[in-house]
Parts: structure tokens; C-alpha cells; sequence
């Protein structure tokens, strides 16, 4: 019965790398064409879904493998860390222990903001590897309770005050605390392996604003260096 099984299961495993392969190529060779006709960043999933549907692939839809937007209703993982404790949002060293219990991918394509705490790709220095560049200040645990609205970086007027729901606050500070967090363990790890001895630069100081004080914005907009 066991042999069985496992036959069974070895002929699925096959037919669905030839059915994947098959999908594959037929829409490596679409790309060009939906580009052509859709050159907007989702052309791709386009070209994937045209090959998919060519070969019969069937897909299953799963909402909890990825977060992304914070202020999205349904369609992603959120509700994973909707139930995380207050205080836990911000715990890195323990997320090792609750990762079967948690989205796999942070789909980084957003801004975070809470308070003046940001974490946000296009505005990270294009120097932030450099061996004396500092890592990034990393925010306190209790961020998720500290503040109900946030403070754009490029806001305008710069220091005003955005309004922000409590759900949606946790979601901003997981986002916050995991990706500075992770930034900082590969810049680490990059300076570790790059930088000669006693020159990497480990100060965790770096910050989107010139002051982390609501009230202070002396200085204005602080541009990212590119």
C-alpha cells in the first residue's frame, strides 16, 4: 500500500514539473509580446497567467504566504499578524520560533510609517553597505502602542500628523521592526566579509528623519543620497 502511494505521488511530482515546465516556457516566450501590449510592472504575472492557462495548469489561491499592504482588508496574511501579542510584534530573536505560524514573505514594496519610525526602500542611501556608514536605529518593542498616527518623511507640509487605525498601527510596527531588523543583519553580514578589520561601521543610528521627535522637524525633508 505504501509503495503504492508513493508511486502515485512520484507520477504527480513528474506531471506537475512537465506541466510547470511546459507553463514556464510558453510564457517566457509571451513576455515580449504582453510587454508590448502591457509594459506595466504586473506584465509579467500577465505572461504567467496566459502560459498557465495555455497548458491547463490549474493554480490554488493561498492568502497567508505574504504580507504586503498594511491597510488591505483581506487577500494577504494579515490576520497571522493580527494575532500576535502587542509585545511580540516587535520580537525578533523569537520569531525563529513562531515562523510556522506566520506569513513566509514580506513583499517589500511599500512604505512603513508609525510615529517618525520608516522603514521604506527608495529612500535607504545608496551608500548604506559602505563600511563606515552606520545601520539603522532600531525601534523600541512597544512600538505598535506608542503612537496612533505617523509622519511622512517627504510629507507635505513636512511634520504633519497622519491619523492611522490601531490594526493597521501593528501592522506598520511588525513591518518596521522585522525589515530594519533584517537590513541590519545583512548589512552586518556584507561589512563582516567586505570591510577591512576595525573599519565596518556597527552603530545602529541611522534614521529617515532628522529628529525621531513628533514635535521637533527642524531641518525639513531629509532626502535620500542615490
Amino acid at each position: 500500500m505504501r509503495q503504492h502511494s508513493h508511486l502515485t505521488y512520484t507520477r504527480l511530482l513528474i506531471l506537475f514539473h512537465f506541466a510547470f515546465y511546459s507553463s514556464l516556457t510558453i510564457s517566457n516566450s509571451l513576455f515580449d509580446r504582453v510587454h508590448h501590449v502591457y509594459p506595466g510592472l504586473l506584465g509579467e504575472m500577465y505572461g504567467w497567467s496566459l502560459g498557465a492557462a495555455h497548458v491547463n495548469l490549474p493554480h490554488t489561491l493561498a492568502e497567508s504566504f505574504m504580507i504586503s499592504n498594511t491597510d488591505i482588508s483581506d487577500g494577504e496574511g494579515w490576520q497571522l499578524i493580527d494575532q500576535l501579542e502587542d509585545d511580540e510584534v516587535c520580537e525578533y530573536s523569537t520569531m525563529k520560533q513562531l515562523e510556522d505560524k506566520l506569513p513566509y514573505t514580506l513583499h517589500y514594496c511599500q512604505n512603513y510609517w508609525l510615529g517618525k519610525w520608516f522603514i521604506g526602500k527608495y529612500r535607504l542611501n545608496s551608500d548604506f553597505l559602505s563600511c563606515d556608514t552606520s545601520l539603522l536605529m532600531e525601534p523600541p518593542s512597544n512600538l505598535a502602542t506608542l503612537y496612533d498616527y505617523y509622519i511622512q518623511p517627504g510629507g507635505k507640509p513636512y511634520g504633519k500628523k497622519v491619523k492611522v487605525r490601531p490594526s493597521v498601527a501593528k501592522r506598520d510596527a511588525f513591518m518596521i521592526c522585522q525589515l530594519i531588523k533584517r537590513f541590519n543583519d545583512a548589512a552586518t553580514w556584507h561589512k563582516q566579509q567586505a570591510c577591512e578589520k576595525g573599519t565596518g561601521n556597527y552603530e545602529k543610528s541611522w534614521i529617515f528623519h532628522h529628529h525621531l521627535d513628533p514635535d521637533n522637524n527642524e531641518g525639513g525633508e531629509k532626502t535620500a543620497k542615490w
